[in-house]
């Protein structure tokens, strides 16, 4: 991988000139004028905190089945029945009433040998326990880590049984894949404890007035995560719904192309991963874009570029990489030197990162946990490789698209206009390009960019190809961003194009109505400008691409008024040739 150099956002705004050449104004003196509009950014940390310590509370945890119920697969029509079993973690006491988390794992054998889990068809919903012949593969004990910590903090932690579910939701080509029964299985589990709540039974009188129901969060990985995805459709629809705060879709499916709106929204997508080879959580994330009216929710992505898709479960220990690729892939192949691999304790440490500091401050309220979701702090050393940060920005690119409020579209490059109009009405400009197109990928097998395949962001874009100097430009007439505190774009650099193997950069200008100009290098800000890594993808490698966050606090631009900004020009000058993709200019506030 080609490491761009990335300085602390604090070091930046000191020392533009230090940032990749720093910034340039049109008055004579080239510093800041009196008087002029200027966004401030708020205080944010330096480095992330880290969820990781276990709290001090005694946990008690009790597993639980409350009988059988018939779920639907929605495209069919067919019915089955699922048992309500799993398990629930919680404080033995505690001072306030418990925020409720609940996990869902996805599909996995539910019956197993003791040798290289070999799956063993059962043809009925329970399989025997003749350990160590042939046992249970009890996937919802498979996050107890994430558990664990999270109770230990003061949550009450739901893990639940999806096995019977996974012996009947058959191929995705038939059918919804489970995503309706997973939905209904986890209502009918946060049905069951809210009644638990409010008249205790079922063993757990000791929970009553104890559970927050109105603080809710759900994690859902793989199928488990287009689980989790349903059940905020399926939950609004109800006469009673439950208070889902916050959703985190682990590697998700995305087959029925789920909308999630009116949650807090995070997918995770591994770059290694060989099971969902094609990071469709990406799908539901450019889908989450579209936020409907009055949703004031963020969304986010990730993409972590060591991880596979088993490791976060801790009875999947199988590495699924090689469902997809060859052990000899240059980045993710376990038998290539050079590869850039977590290994499964790695893994878990990460998963317990994001998405314990996820529901830390989504759905808790913990505000020491804010930092990182504005998308300016780094993540702690203990997930990155030795306990060296200096090279984990480029393992971790998150994209933030912020509610409504928080943000002013520039340009979310919609294919009829994205080549004449930006989102404002002003002309764009496109001077110098060896070739430009506006497109979309069908993101199930990438193809639509050009020679970028595969590309699995599926949202329009321009791709942007230049030999000699060129230069994109927006007109923003007399635009008022003072009250704004970064400027974002998705961007990653093309597959196909040799001019990009050492990786890209490009300058990014702001002028005003007065004539001033103030310009940064994206890679001073910015780890995602590099080639992907491993090798061709239809012939087992990884090299793949996910368009990812450019993030320039305004405090960058030094010198201009934002009270009356003229226009935002890309200029690709500071390489000789290459090709780039781009996607959702815009302003955003940071709200830690």
């Amino acid at each position: 991988m080609q490491h761009h150099r990335l300085l602390s956002l604090a070091v930046c705004s000191a020392l533009l000139t230090a940032c990749g050449g720093g910034s340039e104004y049109g008055s004579p003196t080239g510093g800041s004028s009196p008087g002029l509009g200027r966004p401030a950014l708020p205080p944010v940390a330096d480095v992330a905190a880290d969820p990781a310590a276990s709290g001090s509370l005694e946990l008690t945890s009790t597993e639980y089945d409350f009988g059988r119920i018939t779920v639907t697969d929605e495209q069919t029509g067919s019915t089955y029945e699922t048992d309500v079993h799993g398990y629930i973690t919680y404080p033995t006491t505690s001072d306030t009433p418990m925020p409720v988390l609940l996990f869902q794992h996805g599909r996995h054998q539910t019956c197993e040998t003791g040798i290289g889990q070999l799956p063993i068809p059962v043809g009925d919903d329970n399989c025997p326990d003749l350990a160590p012949i042939i046992s249970p593969a009890n996937s919802y004990r498979g996050y107890d880590y994430l558990v664990q910590n999270l109770a230990s903090h003061g949550y009450a932690v739901i893990s639940i049984d999806a096995n019977d579910i996974n012996d009947n939701d058959g191929s995705p080509s038939a059918g919804d894949a489970g995503a309706l029964a997973r939905a209904e299985l986890i209502l009918t589990h946060l049905d069951a404890f809210r009644d638990i709540n409010t008249e205790g039974g079922q063993g757990f009188d000791d929970l009553i007035g104890r559970l927050d129901f109105g603080h809710i969060g759900l994690m859902g990985h793989s199928r488990g995560g287009e689980g989790v995805n349903k059940t905020v459709s399926l939950n609004a629809a109800r006469d009673e719904p439950h208070s889902l705060t916050a959703v985190f879709s682990l590697a998700p499916t995305d087959y029925n192309a789920q909308d999630v709106t009116g949650v807090t929204w995070a997918t995770l997508l591994p770059y290694c991963d060989g099971d969902v080879e094609n990071l469709m959580g990406a799908f539901a994330f450019d889908a989450a874009r579209d936020l409907a009216p009055g949703d004031d929710h963020p969304r986010f992505q990730i993409l972590a570029m060591g991880a596979n898709h088993n490791y976060f479960n801790t009875v999947w220990t199988s590495d699924d990489w090689t469902i997809h690729g060859t052990a000899n892939d240059s980045h993710c192949g376990a038998n290539a030197d050079s590869n850039e691999r977590d290994d499964p304790e790695a893994q878990r440490a990460l998963g317990t990162f994001f998405m314990a500091s996820f529901f830390r401050y989504f759905v808790g309220g913990e505000t020491e946990f804010a930092d990182y979701w504005t998308g300016l702090a780094d993540v702690p050393p203990t997930i990155c490789p030795g306990g060296d940060t200096s090279g984990c920005p480029q393992r971790y690119l998150l994209s933030s698209w912020a509610n409504a409020d928080n943000r002013l579209p520039i340009d979310t490059t919609p294919m009829e206009t994205a080549l004449t109009t930006n989102a404002l009405g002003g002309a764009i400009t496109l001077d110098g390009f060896a070739a430009f197109e506006a497109c979309t990928t069908d993101a199930r097998d990438g193809t639509g960019c050009g020679n970028s395949e595969p590309t699995f962001t599926s949202t329009d874009q321009l791709l942007l190809q230049w030999t000699a100097g060129a230069t994109y430009t927006s007109d923003l007439g007399n635009l008022d961003a003072s009250d704004y505190h970064v400027l974002t774009i998705r961007a990653g650099v093309s597959i196909g194009d040799d001019a990009n193997l050492e990786g890209q950069d490009f300058a990014i200008a702001l002028s005003d109505t007065s004539g001033r100009v103030a310009r940064v290098n994206a890679s001073a800000f910015s780890a995602a400008l590099f080639y992907p890594p491993g090798d061709e993808f239809d012939g087992g490698g990884s090299r793949k691409l996910v368009l990812s966050d450019l993030r320039i606090p305004l405090t960058a631009f030094g010198g201009i008024d934002f009270d009356h900004l003229r226009s935002l020009d890309l200029e690709f000058t500071l390489t000789a040739a290459g090709t780039v993709q781009i996607t959702d200019i815009q302003f955003q506030r940071v709200t830690p």
